[in-house]
């Protein structure tokens, strides 16, 4: 009986994994009041940051409504002199599969600042999972978001991304396309990336070649679980619609022109990200399986390096039930929050800044439910880390 429920199981997350949804597409500028600059405008006080949003929607279209559902976060850095649309294969792949795509437009000129972008893509990712609640900006995200974020990026926003997911408690796992070393250098930003991650590269590629650059971010990675994946005969510009004339003239001018078409090449590397991002996100145990078969088995792969496993057990899923089961309120909040369904777990509470910052967390015990102090702490946008029985839950709250 119990293998009868877990095959039940292991269908039901396929099911949802292999879901195709309309793309729906939606413009907003979100605001950083702490740094001035950016791109766009009209988000409030500070840097502009606008972003282009992708998502699983009713019909196809612009600001339409959102498919029912809950779907996790993904945001994509966009390349040195390159733009969102460069990736429009990528983001409407994941868009048809559930998943909220956001690609922020910073950055995008030829002195670019690299830590200014990896804030970017870690305050986008925060601040799209706060649409799951009311939000001024846009109401049609409201009760859809899932709280499970990956951050991403191709070339100079594959570094980025390390920069961004550095000690950032609300990134659930990384994954990039031919990651660049960037200034900072991501090599360093990656010894304090604890997540699962996916660092893909190509064995033509070069204007990054893996030798000194995504091959240094994989040794750095402090994460239990990483992989790096070398693919056969990719570029450069292989990642992404192959279509943006400045990385192309790039890499032709390195004698690396490309021989695969971006079609093909799509199919190559999303083999590997789309059961990584079903099984960290989604909670699919069999795309954890299908991932890990992929990596032993393809044929594409010329180089790789692992460490850990995608996979879980029957008592894994049965662990991991507790999550669905919180009830975090009330948020906003003025004076605390408290969380219920924590029933027989020991627990570890974190609360962190909008930025990542650590905070001090005052809790204590009222009927069965755990209450978490807010009195001492600035009006914002706090993250909660629940952790127990061996897996974590990051809930977004806000402080009147």
């Amino acid at each position: 009986m119990k293998k009868l429920i877990l095959l039940g199981l292991l269908f039901f997350t396929a099911l949802l994994s292999s879901q195709t949804f309309q793309t729906g597409t939606l413009t907003v500028t979100f605001n950083d009041p702490a740094r001035t600059g950016g791109f766009g405008s009209g988000g409030g006080p500070g840097r502009q940051i606008q972003t282009e949003i992708y998502y699983p929607a009713t019909v196809a279209g612009s600001n339409v409504a959102v498919a029912s559902g809950s779907f996790p976060v993904v945001v994509i850095g966009h390349g040195f002199v390159m733009d969102w649309a460069s990736y429009d294969n990528i983001y409407s792949e994941l868009s048809k599969r559930g998943y909220i795509v956001a690609l922020p437009r910073t950055e995008g000129g030829f002195s670019p600042s690299h830590s200014d972008f990896g804030l970017d893509i870690a305050l986008v990712g925060n601040k799209v999972m706060l649409l799951n609640a009311t939000n001024t900006i846009t109401t049609i995200f409201v009760g859809k978001v899932s709280q499970k974020l990956a951050l991403a990026g191709h070339s100079m926003g594959g570094g980025s991304s390390f920069l961004a997911a550095k000690n950032n408690p609300s990134v659930t796992c990384l994954f990039n396309f031919a990651a660049a070393q960037t200034n900072p250098a991501s090599s360093q930003a990656a010894k304090q990336v604890v997540v699962p991650t996916l660092i893909i590269g190509g064995q033509a590629d070069c204007v990054a070649p893996a030798s000194t650059n995504q091959n240094k971010m994989w040794d750095s990675t402090a994460s239990t679980k990483k992989f790096e994946i070398i693919i056969k005969n990719l570029t450069h510009c292989d990642f992404g619609n192959g279509a943006n004339f400045n990385c192309t003239f790039g890499q032709n001018t390195s004698n690396c022109p490309s021989t695969v078409t971006n079609t093909t090449a799509l199919k190559l590397y999303m083999n590997f990200v789309n059961p990584f991002l079903d099984f960290n996100l989604k909670n699919s145990c069999s795309e954890g399986t299908r991932f890990m078969d992929s990596l032993n088995l393809s044929q594409v792969i010329f180089a790789k390096q692992q460490l850990g496993v995608l996979g879980c057990s029957p008592t894994d899923i049965g662990e991991r039930t507790w999550i669905n089961t919180l009830n975090v309120y009330p948020n906003p909040a003025k004076e605390a929050v408290f969380i219920e369904g924590l029933t027989n777990l020991e627990l570890k509470i974190e609360l962190f800044s909008i930025m990542g910052q650590k905070l001090d967390v005052k809790t204590a015990t009222e009927a069965n439910k755990l209450k978490i102090e807010l009195t001492d702490l600035p009006k914002g946008i706090y993250s909660v880390k629940i952790n127990g029985n061996n897996d974590s839950v990051i809930k977004r709250i806000i402080k009147e």
